[in-house]
């Protein structure tokens, strides 16, 4: 990390500055925006009470007055207050206790595209090269993610209906309760980490369920999946195996097994491999016992171990038609924190730098389990 920490401080100090100067010029353009929206408001309502004077008593000005001056203030305490525009459907990263899920308010249509162009500027200037680190030739495309049918190809999340809008469609019909699915991403790379051609992209999967009709009716929020989503070459696949980690429960793994054998038509079954810690960690289900062992040499078994050790969090990967499908829970991913640009809170410009070695920790993370599968090993050159 010190090592970054100066590339930091050369290669990247003028694009630092430059995100600087452009976070400053965002909160002044907001605070600016904010004042012309409460000088808009304060006009209309200075109108309003010379014309009502003439037509209310008093008594009924103050009780007009009073209602309207309390709607301004908690009106004021909901645009400010940042706490409640937490992602409710989230959980936060049990990896990263400064992990957070912020959704910037569209305060006006203008703020939303300024906030919007410092967010490609932030990831342009600054994410871009960070990633290049680990990645070669790169392409990499901020507002795009991968197609939902490569999402289903993995067999990784047999929650998901095959077609998810005709689900959300046919559902959508029913009166009484009725789920539906939502699927967003953002910042789709592609290139090579060292010879392995990989694509990753940060991938937010969830599920909104309402029951009941009337009074009784309810909805709640299911996260069905949040973090990396990669895809690597992986050559002479034949059958499907699937590795979860153990922390999202056995028995949630045995069901997803039944699920995907129904849903897909397939005959998964539960191996069991000789490495205890990885077996601690990881449940094993494959079409083939003797590829399975294949491709989980014992070398490999050691190193997913080690790597489930040392970073807690939801770790998903299948092996599939040539390729090796990889789902990494962690929290929100290639987003600058904005949570100091409302108004009322201080800006801290220090933040653009943390963003920054966030962004290298993860991608650190990426590269060290793709070193921990060996995709050069001799076993992929056969």
């Amino acid at each position: 990390m010190s090592e970054f920490k100066t590339y930091l401080k050369t290669d990247l100090s003028r694009q630092i500055e430059i995100l600087k100067d452009k976070k400053v010029n965002l909160k002044n353009y907001i605070r600016k925006e904010i004042l012309r929206i409460f000088i808009i408001y304060l006009t209309i309502n200075a109108i309003y009470i010379l014309v009502t004077l003439s037509f209310m008593n008093g008594f009924w000005f103050f009780i007009w007055f009073t209602g309207n001056a309390f709607f301004t203030i908690i009106f004021s305490f909901k645009l400010f207050d940042t706490s409640g525009r937490m992602k409710s459907i989230r959980k936060e990263s049990i990896n990263y206790k400064d992990d957070f899920y912020f959704e910037f308010p569209k305060i006006t249509k203008n703020v939303d595209q300024k906030v919007n162009a410092y967010l490609l500027d932030c990831k342009k200037l600054l994410f871009k090269p960070i990633i290049e680190l680990f990645v070669v030739n790169i392409d990499y495309f901020p507002q795009k993610f991968f197609k939902y049918e490569k999402v289903i190809e993995s067999k990784l999340f047999p929650d998901l209906p095959i077609d998810i809008n005709l689900h959300n469609k046919n559902k959508k019909d029913e009166r009484n309760s009725y789920s539906k699915f939502y699927f967003e991403g953002s910042d789709a790379v592609q290139g090579y980490l060292g010879d392995n051609y990989i694509e990753f992209c940060e991938l937010d999967i969830s599920e909104e369920y309402k029951s009941g009709a009337g009074e009784s009716s309810g909805t709640t929020f299911r996260e069905i999946f949040h973090g990396l989503f990669l895809i690597s070459d992986y050559k002479n696949i034949q059958f499907k195996t699937i590795l979860k980690s153990e922390s999202l429960g056995s028995l949630k793994s045995e069901f997803d097994r039944f699920s995907l054998n129904l849903r897909d038509k397939i005959k998964l079954k539960r191996i069991k491999l000789q490495n205890l810690k990885f077996n601690k960690y990881f449940s094993v289900y494959s079409e083939d016992d003797i590829e399975a062992r294949k491709i989980l040499s014992p070398v490999i078994l050691e190193n997913l171990g080690n790597f489930a050790e040392e970073n807690n969090m939801t770790i998903k990967l299948s092996f599939i038609n040539n390729q090796v499908f990889i789902a990494l829970g962690i929290g929100q991913i290639f987003e600058p924190d904005l949570r100091n640009v409302l108004p009322l809170k201080k800006i801290n410009l220090n933040l653009i730098e943390k963003d920054a070695e966030r962004i290298y920790k993860e991608m650190t993370l990426v590269s060290e389990i793709i070193k921990a599968l060996r995709l050069n090993s001799h076993i992929q050159s056969k």
